[in-house]
């Protein structure tokens, strides 16, 4: 009996279903991504790069290593570089010590502008330094900081350009003040159409002294004039007596002729616009206004003793005849320090005044001779008629007197209708329009007044 054959069973083949790339299920059997792999977020040019470092870093380390084993001392070296490729590994590995090498060597050369790793260099005082050295051995350390700091000094000033000693900043300040000069020229010029109080109010502002040694020089001349002159003379006459007070009175003069002077210099350089700020004028009259001051207490010990020589001065002068006057003008008028331009111009008004008077004269001469020639005629003819006189022209006697407002009819009446009107206002209310609710009288009622109509 034979065995019927198994039949082999066919395994069936999965039908592989398609589905588009949007669609969800076909990523159905993928695994979950790890947040923390890098398979997802880097591509094959990342792990290119990312091999490359290691390798370089891994032959890096290699090198530390066969270093550090070159410096360690070998018992018993042996050399079994027998084929091609150890010696080509032994000749770059030689290079690479070389380069190595001198790169060393050049690490070991002192740099000027290195500071040092030690931290001594950074953290040390002067006690602690000298401790234990001699003063000739701090001597010379004191002197090699001293060289090292100038060799410092240079290096800097070596490395400086103009730009940092920001001279194009110094040259914008100029022509700033430039403009500014400028801006303050043009103020000048347009002065004349500012007022008299802008300008005084400008005056002050630019030079405050100025008024004030104005006033101070009108004072001091007017003192000079009216008090000094005729002590002076005096002094020179000898009626004050040589000494002390004669010496005084001296020096106080120069010292007002002197403070005069410097101040009219400096009014000449305000007229000539000339600053004078800075100017050794403003010192000179410091100095002099100081010693002004100084003789105040002088001034006022003698002042009494000086009024009473001036008043006795003028009494003197109010009881002279005034005789010689004109004489004693022309006498002194040569002892004065004018120029000749200024004295003649002077003599030539003189004659001019003199020429005018004696004119003046004549003409009154000649009006009283006509006078006395009218006057003698009148007298040699007894026989004319006399003039009349003013009342006897208008002749008007004993008429009586008359009011001036009774010549004009019409001027006299409106007068009349004036005072109607006056009178009228206290008979008769005038119509007025009311304004508020009547209120009773405001100015109140007079019981004996009576304003009623008259009947006709």
């Amino acid at each position: 009996m034979v065995r019927a054959q198994r039949k082999k069973r066919v395994p069936k083949v999965k039908k592989t279903e398609e589905f588009d790339k949007d669609d969800p299920e076909a990523y159905k059997d993928m695994p979950v991504p790890d947040k923390r792999s890098s398979q997802y977020t880097r591509n094959e040019v990342d792990e290119f790069h990312d091999d490359k470092i290691s390798k370089l870093m891994a032959r890096g380390v290699q090198m530390d290593s066969d270093q550090e084993d070159e410096d360690q001392e070998e018992v018993m070296p042996l050399d079994l570089s027998d084929s091609d490729d150890d010696d080509d590994e032994e000749e770059e590995e030689a290079d690479m010590d070389s380069d190595l090498d001198r790169r060393n060597d050049d690490d070991e050369l002192p740099n000027d502008l290195a500071w040092g790793n030690k931290k001594k260099m950074y953290y040390d005082s002067d006690y602690v330094a000298t401790k234990g050295k001699s003063q000739q051995e701090v001597e010379e350390e004191d002197q090699e900081e001293e060289e090292e700091a100038k060799n410092i000094q240079r290096r800097l000033a070596a490395d400086l350009s103009e730009e940092d000693y920001d001279l194009n900043l110094l040259q914008e300040f100029a022509v700033e003040e430039e403009e500014e000069v400028e801006k303050e020229e043009r103020i000048v010029k347009d002065l004349k159409q500012l007022s008299q109080k802008e300008k005084i109010k400008l005056l002050k502002k630019e030079s405050p002294e100025l008024l004030d040694l104005m006033q101070d020089f009108k004072a001091k001349l007017a003192e000079l004039k009216d008090e000094l002159q005729p002590l002076l003379k005096m002094v020179n006459n000898g009626q004050i007596p040589p000494g002390k007070g004669a010496n005084y009175l001296k020096t106080k003069q120069l010292v007002y002729l002197n403070y005069c002077t410097n101040i009219s210099f400096y009014l000449v350089l305000k007229a000539k616009r000339v600053p004078a700020h800075n100017h050794p004028v403003i010192e000179r009259l410091l100095t002099y206004r100081n010693l002004i001051n100084e003789m105040g207490e002088v001034d006022a010990r003698l002042a009494p003793q000086l009024r009473k020589l001036l008043s006795a001065e003028r009494k003197n002068k109010a009881t002279r005849k005034p005789a010689g006057n004109k004489r004693v003008m022309l006498s002194e008028e040569p002892d004065t320090d004018l120029d000749e331009d200024a004295a003649l111009d002077f003599y030539r008004k003189v004659e001019e005044r003199l020429k005018l008077k004696k004119k003046g004269k004549t003409l009154q001469a000649k009006d009283g001779l006509e006078d006395v020639e009218d006057y003698e005629e009148w007298e040699e003819d007894p026989n004319a008629k006399r003039g009349i006189t003013y009342q006897m022209a208008k002749n008007k006697g004993l008429t009586p007197k008359r009011k001036k407002i009774n010549r004009n009819p019409r001027v006299k009446n409106r007068e009349r209708f004036r005072r109607a009107i006056i009178r009228r206002k206290g008979q008769v209310r005038e119509v007025c329009r009311e304004e508020t609710r009547y209120s009773g009288e405001m100015s109140g009622i007079r019981a004996g007044v009576k304003k009623s109509i008259k009947l006709k």
